[in-house]
């Protein structure tokens, strides 16, 4: 008889589903044949609907769109189609980022449905693969979702988790810290007692956590005595696209240049548009009085040629398209002194040259936040690691791996799955409790 349960892993960037076969991970196949289903959505706009082209990006299109259920497109999918016809429809990158926010009551509802949108998808998948239903659930989350209002918008962002998680036919559902889950699956490979300090820096999390490790503590299912420090916050691999892309793309389209006047052109509405993890600057930056604003920030440019790109983006809704072109900048730069980022979508022939200094300067704060994670979690343990073990998409970044050789110059580093550890000790912790 198999084993009705599944780890899921409802990640900000990817998210994966499996099992234990023969007490190893089992990750489904969750787009074409890979295991990882990328966070993203693209809502078709019906074409045959009186709607009104400058209505709300987020609010009463999304909400509409959804409740006639129109056709949406998921993984790489909703990528494909966002990058081919951005006006069609409505792409929503990371849901998972929002749901600490101080969202309204039309708010959480809309994204409860996202969530239900790509949790169905995901169970579908993995009953597909597994053979039979999968009615019980781990679920992932991060110590703290948003931080905006502390533990109130940790229980708000578990709570729409968990209702969508119930629509979808769920029928017990059970979470577990992400940290603890990495943690679960590096303890598999230990032959003898460590102490761990496992640095989970994901697409919208850095969990932080100290913890003893090994074969004879594995089989435990109270772990808690054996976490001996954690600190966490919201900064994660999407700050950083979104600081690249501010910092290193957005002056092509006018942030930092100068008016006639001779003074600085406002930054809001730069910062705004890519800013794709807060809701309310993406509704500030796509209602229709931004049009205006933009065409006098074009009036007002001694480069106006560079704010009608900013203007381009607005119309052709490009802001997604950006800090993905900042993500792959990112990614490529963990092996590359410097890459050349191309922006055709923008204007013929654009490109920007970005290295690793301006990565760094770009994405200082986010670093500074995570080395004060890093001693908070040792400071609070009184004790030193015998290993650092490295998880989360972004955790790759020179900078980081710079910063843990800095502060921990002595103690040797074991890079994990970036993209499986947490999905796969999910499916240990599910077996666990379930099987």
């Amino acid at each position: 008889m198999q084993a009705c349960y599944t780890g899921i892993d409802f990640g900000t960037s990817n998210c994966t589903a499996g099992w234990l076969e023969n007490q190893e991970p089992v990750l489904a196949p969750l787009d074409a044949d890979g295991p990882y289903l990328s966070s993203a959505l693209y809502i078709e706009k019906n074409r045959s609907d009186d709607q009104d082209e400058d209505e709300p990006y987020i609010n009463e299109s999304l909400s509409r769109l959804l409740q006639q259920q129109t056709k949406v497109h998921l993984g790489q999918s909703a990528h494909q189609s966002y990058s081919s016809n951005p006006l069609a429809g409505v792409f929503i990158r990371s849901p998972k980022s929002m749901l600490g926010s101080r969202l309204t009551p039309a708010q959480s509802q809309i994204y409860r449905q996202i969530c239900t949108l790509l949790l169905k998808d995901i169970k579908q998948k993995a009953e597909l693969a597994r053979g039979a239903e999968l009615p019980y659930a781990v679920l992932g989350r991060p110590v703290h979702f948003q931080g905006i209002d502390g533990a109130l918008g940790d229980d708000r962002a578990e709570a729409i988790l968990r209702l969508a998680a119930q629509d979808v036919g769920f029928k017990e559902i059970q979470f577990a810290y992400e940290p603890v889950a990495a943690a679960v699956e590096y303890e598999r490979s230990l032959t003898q007692e460590q102490l761990v300090l496992v640095v989970d820096i994901g697409g919208g999390t850095s969990d932080i956590s100290l913890i003893r490790l090994g074969p004879k503590l594995a089989m435990q299912t109270d772990r808690s005595n054996d976490l001996l420090g954690h600190a966490g916050r919201r900064i994660g691999g999407v700050d950083m696209d979104i600081k690249l892309a501010i910092y290193g793309l957005m002056p092509l389209l006018g942030r930092g240049s100068l008016a006639t006047t001779g003074r600085p052109l406002p930054n809001a509405l730069f910062s705004d548009a890519v800013n794709i993890i807060d809701i309310q600057a993406q509704e500030n930056f796509y209602r229709e009085q931004s049009a205006a604003e933009i065409q006098s920030l074009i009036k007002l440019a001694t480069d106006p040629h560079k704010v009608s790109r900013l203007l381009k983006l607005y119309q052709q809704h490009l802001s997604y398209y950006l800090v993905q072109k900042a993500e792959q900048a990112k990614i490529a730069l963990a092996e590359n002194a410097q890459v050349q980022v191309e922006l055709s979508r923008l204007e013929a022939q654009l490109h920007q040259q970005i290295d690793l200094q301006m990565l760094d300067q770009a994405i200082y704060i986010e670093l500074n936040g995570i080395k004060k994670l890093i001693e908070h979690s040792l400071a609070s343990a009184a004790a030193k690691p015998d290993v650092i073990f490295l998880t989360g998409g972004a955790s790759a970044a020179k900078g980081v791996i710079q910063l843990l050789q800095q502060l921990l110059p002595d103690v040797p580093l074991v890079h994990g799955d970036r993209f499986g550890s947490v999905g796969k000790g999910l499916c240990t912790i599910a077996a666990r409790h379930f099987a």
